[in-house]
């Protein structure tokens, strides 16, 4: 079975075992799954789409110890990174151009029709998913809470995406040595570029990856203050999160009250 990290195994590519299989058919889990996907609506009556029949992702196995560091992912956006401001990715579906059009207020992130034509892995990069996927989730398997591992997510969906679509566009006036004061954030110390003035760079997105998101590319977002810990988790319980959502899988900020020996299974 092949699992990584080679020094230290905790994901196992694993995926049709029996356990698996039970839990992905299992009633409440479909009923979740369906009750989760009626949260979408399509403005196109005939789009090819149904939220009545989930279909099964087959995920693999994740065994971690609490308070282990060496596989770590900062906070990122899965399905697609460049893809988001390409006329070939998820513009075939014009999923954000409210947001480029300086309309982020009327962007809905729960259309769908919308999502239909995209293209999410034009570049084909490992672990990329070319599928609609209305969610991401896991299954925990074990005892788990904030602090001990688990997911933390960034619940401004509408605000944090039309953040990170749009920042490409500005750019300080002032550095101020790049740090994060309120006077380098202060509005009138940014400025919208001029269309000679762009660049390539898209802040964090880099072909064939997902879209990450850190303080020096994307300081607004205030990531300290704005990434929040999911509950506490039991076995059964099935966390899930906005395709959009900004999140951080496994943050490691160990306590004195970890559970030493404790294991996070997905």
């Amino acid at each position: 079975m092949i699992a990584f990290p080679a020094h230290d195994p905790q994901v196992f590519e694993l995926y049709w075992a029996a356990p698996q299989l039970r839990a992905r058919a299992h009633p409440n889990m479909l009923a979740s799954q369906t009750w989760l996907m009626n949260l979408w609506h399509s403005n196109n009556k005939d789009a090819l789409i149904s939220v009545s029949r989930p279909l099964t992702y087959a995920d693999r196995i994740r065994i971690r110890q609490p308070g282990d560091s060496s596989f770590a992912l900062g906070p990122h956006v899965d399905g697609g990174s460049v893809e988001r401001w390409e006329p070939n990715g998820y513009g075939r579906g014009g999923v954000y151009d409210k947001i480029f059009q300086g309309q982020w207020e009327e962007w809905n992130p729960w259309e769908s029709s919308c999502r239909i034509p995209v293209l999410s892995d034009l570049y084909q990069g490992s672990g990329s998913c070319s599928m609609f996927r209305m969610f991401q989730g896991w299954l925990g398997l074990s005892h788990t809470g904030p602090h001990e591992g688990t997911l933390m997510v960034n619940p401004l969906l509408q605000l944090a995406t039309a953040y990170f679509l749009l920042r490409p566009f500005f750019e300080p006036r002032h550095t101020l040595g790049g740090k994060l004061t309120p006077m380098f954030l202060k509005a009138d110390n940014w400025r919208l570029k001029s269309a000679t003035e762009m660049s390539t760079e898209l802040h964090g997105a880099n072909p064939g990856s997902g879209q990450e998101l850190n303080d020096t590319f994307h300081p607004h977002l205030n990531l300290k203050d704005s990434m929040v810990h999911i509950p506490q988790i039991t076995p059964g319980d099935f966390v899930v999160w906005h395709c959009d959502s900004k999140y951080i899988p496994y943050l490691l900020t160990p306590t004195s009250n970890t559970k030493k020996s404790q294991q996070s299974t997905r």
